[in-house]
């Protein structure tokens, strides 16, 4: 059977924040049962400096 996943975005601003920061939301995320996946740079430069990113998160569904 296939499994299934619902996925989590967090978007963080990266000015000013400390590496401590994302490991705190990354081990909050981990004890509800999610699993780290990747980042997605939200920066916009041609309208501003804007500096983002998502974090995103994955966990399988119950079935």
């Amino acid at each position: 059977m296939k499994q299934k996943y619902e996925y989590k975005y967090v978007e963080v601003r990266t000015c000013g924040l400390a590496s401590d920061d994302y490991k705190k939301i990354i081990d909050d995320h981990a004890k509800e049962g999610f699993r780290f996946v990747t980042t997605i740079n939200k920066t916009k430069i041609a309208i501003g400096y804007n500096p983002k990113i998502d974090l995103v998160f994955e966990r399988e569904c119950e079935q």
